[in-house]
């Protein structure tokens, strides 16, 4: 219980002391009436803090360290900012005789709107910089106590900082105001000078800044940080029991500056002859009062509380909530496969106190056995890369890194105590991660990719076109065709139903289109009687069969406007790297299910022969484009899919497919006997696993 107790009471004090102060000042100054606007800032960051720690609790996520500290640091000196200017305009204002210290004061706060947003940001700044930090530490109480002491405790710390707070408002309402300005004004620049040494730390642990680093002194036998009074001189003084040249050389020189410039003496302005005599502070401060309307503030009050319940009843829900564990006790690996490593700490020794790991992702789960609260971190000399604070004695928290290879090494909760160390080999996940290459390196890709089948759509909707034309005006036998296509209208059909092939790893991502497109007969209770059967294949059936010109003319008019929907669809696409390998793969695999058994006509095995030719093409273009950046990621892959696409190839020239593909249009019809349709699904599929293969290798999946 009194570990936390402290703990809490280290975090909240500097936010109460800041608070308590700003709402001294408005008392003092006659601005009672603006104290809605720090009630505000104190719920809103309240509110957001614990909202924080309960999303990252429902998404099984974690607040990186690093990401925290640089959080901290930076809200830090924007405080000590802004606590800097508050004493110097305390200062000025000091300077000015009874009657217009008054009056200085009202000028500067008159307008209200901005007055009090700039009161809600100083507050909010105050209580968000703890307030982030605790969150986490009391999700660790709440999932890891199996009683209600160490809670009692830290809201026990949390109370005694508040009531500082309002001591300090208290006794400060009652002293003379130029000495509360004088006493409160040296005071916060100690607080700030404290502040500031903090933030310098915590851009070192988030690894910004990492100079001066050598330790001054070690009072931690003396006085640690965490005992009572190492807490109460810590939120006062900003004490640190083993700071650092750079932290204690910002702490000397910012108050070595700031107390020279605050003492420094100022000629007060003379005054004007013939002047009337200065209000008395109660008088002006009425009449000021009186002549301004007051903030309208309760909306935003209201609003700030409500923000707070709704973020304490997250914060309850997800704290109390069953958590998953990165892995089952005594686990060496997470449910995906993650290495876990379990670390006690004890006396100021790790066990196991030499850790060799792989590269990549680990999950450290760091076991406090000792009798005080510590810290456990990853050293690369005197660079934090990660860590963990808040641990309390007998609880465990964990950790998430990624690491790349090199020695480094591990604290073991005391900052005088033997380090472990911490050995990240190479490993397998690590090289492939090495090897990703960077999203640029597919913009040459997806542009040349993006212009093919812009380029084979609007072919496709040339072959409609003229087949559209040949039903409706047939030529006679043997007479030449006008647009280069094939003059037979069947002929025509099979090798527009090839050219979607080209489009089909994208194309049918739009069901509906490739339904009416591209469907077969099988796909239809009535089979090629069905009237919703339409598009190549029913044109193709149609013609087969005899039917009339004039009875598939309409289809063919339907096909026209569906190709160019399809048009339009792709040309808006936004295309991802991901999905060009992924899509070929899936359309190779679709394709060697859809070979028949066999070709008993002519005209049945040109079609198989265009539909096998579409999407060869359709996947060689994809290997294509990917080829330069998969052979620098994994050369033995990019020679297997080459080796497949040619093997594939080579079974169509067999077959009768020119070598040539601007022959393609005019391949012999044959029909085709169980071996050689066996051959061509087989070859379509061991195409299929290669081309699947390639985003693992690129690093574009999970």
């Amino acid at each position: 219980m009194l570990v936390p107790f402290l703990i809490m009471l280290r975090e909240g004090i500097e936010a109460a002391l800041i608070v308590g102060i700003i709402a001294s000042f408005l008392r003092h100054t006659g601005r009672a009436r603006l104290m809605p606007a720090v009630w505000a800032g104190v719920f809103l960051a309240l509110g957001l803090s614990l909202f924080v720690g309960a999303g990252l609790q429902w998404m099984a996520a974690e607040f990186p360290q690093k990401q925290q500290e640089l959080f901290e640091g930076l809200v830090g000196f924007i405080a000590v900012g802004m606590l800097t200017g508050m004493v110097f305009w305390m200062r000025k204002a000091s300077r000015s005789i009874k009657g217009e210290l008054q009056a200085s004061v009202d000028k500067a706060l008159s307008t209200s709107g901005s007055a009090s947003w700039a009161l809600i940001g100083m507050v909010f700044l105050a209580v968000a910089r703890e307030g982030v930090e605790s969150v986490f530490f009391l999700l660790a109480i709440f999932q890891q106590s199996s009683g209600w002491s160490a809670a009692a405790g830290a809201f026990l710390g949390v109370a005694l900082s508040v009531l500082l707070g309002i001591g300090l408002y208290k006794g400060g309402v009652r002293i003379n105001l130029r000495q509360f300005f004088r006493y409160t004004g040296i005071f916060i620049l100690v607080v700030a000078a404290g502040l500031l040494a903090g933030a310098v730390r915590r851009l070192h642990e988030a690894g910004v800044w990492n100079q001066l680093q050598q330790v001054v002194f070690d009072s931690s036998g003396v006085l640690p940080e965490d005992s009572p009074l190492g807490v109460i001189l810590g939120g006062l003084l900003g004490y640190m029991h083993a700071p650092v040249v750079g932290e204690v050389l910002a702490w000397a020189l910012y108050l070595a500056v700031t107390l020279v410039m605050f003492f420094w003496p100022v000629k007060a302005a003379p005054a004007v002859a013939g002047a009337p005599a200065a209000p008395s502070p109660a008088a002006a401060s009425a009449a000021v009062s009186a002549a301004e309307p007051a903030p309208r503030l309760g909306p935003v009050v209201l609003g700030s509380v409500v923000v707070f319940l709704l973020g304490a009843a997250a914060f309850w829900q997800a704290s109390t909530a069953p958590h998953a564990s990165g892995a089952a006790a005594g686990s060496a690996t997470s449910a995906d496969g993650v290495p876990v490593v379990t670390i006690e700490i004890n006396q100021g020794t790790c066990t196991p106190n030499a850790v060799t790991v792989p590269a990549g992702k680990v999950i450290f789960r760091i076991v406090n056995q000792s009798q005080r609260a510590l810290e456990w971190e990853i050293l690369d000399g005197v660079m934090v890369l990660e860590e963990r604070e808040n641990i309390l004695p007998g609880m465990t928290q964990q950790l998430s890194a990624r690491l790349v290879p090199g020695n480094y090494e591990m604290t073991c909760g005391l900052l005088n105590a033997a380090r472990g160390s911490l050995t990240v080999t190479t490993s397998d996940a690590f090289k492939a991660e090495a090897a990703k290459p960077p999203v640029t390196a597919f913009l040459g890709a997806l542009a040349e990719y993006q212009v093919y089948m812009l380029t084979e759509t609007a072919s496709l909707q040339e072959m409609v076109d003229a087949l559209q034309q040949r039903l409706a005006h047939p030529l006679e036998a043997g007479a030449t065709s006008p647009d280069g296509y094939p003059a037979d209208a069947q002929q025509l059909a099979a090798l527009a139903r090839g050219q979607y092939q080209k489009l089909a790893p994208l194309a049918v991502q739009y069901g509906d289109l490739n339904a009416r497109i591209d469907a077969r007969a099988a796909d239809f209770a009535l089979r090629d009687k069905d009237p919703a059967f339409v598009g190549l294949q029913r044109i193709a059936a149609g013609l087969q069969a005899g039917e009339a010109a004039e009875q598939l003319l309409p289809l063919a008019t339907s096909l026209q406007q569906d190709v160019q929907q399809l048009a339009q669809r792709l040309g808006d696409a936004a295309l991802q790297p991901q999905s060009i390998a992924a899509a070929a793969a899936k359309a190779l695999e679709r394709a060697s299910t859809l070979i028949p058994g066999e070709a008993t006509t002519p005209e049945q095995g040109r079609a198989v022969l265009q539909f096998v030719y579409g999407t060869w093409a359709a996947a060689n273009k994809a290997q294509q484009v990917l080829g330069p950046v998969l052979t620098n990621a994994n050369p033995a892959l990019n020679q297997q899919l080459q080796d497949s696409l040619a093997k594939l190839r080579q079974r169509m020239e067999e077959l009768g497919v020119p070598a040539d593909d601007s022959q393609v249009a005019d391949i012999a019809g044959s029909a085709l006997n169980p071996v050689q349709c066996q051959n061509l699904a087989q070859a379509l599929y061991q195409t299929s696993q290669s081309m699947a293969k390639v985003n693992a290798a690129l690093g574009l999946q999970p």
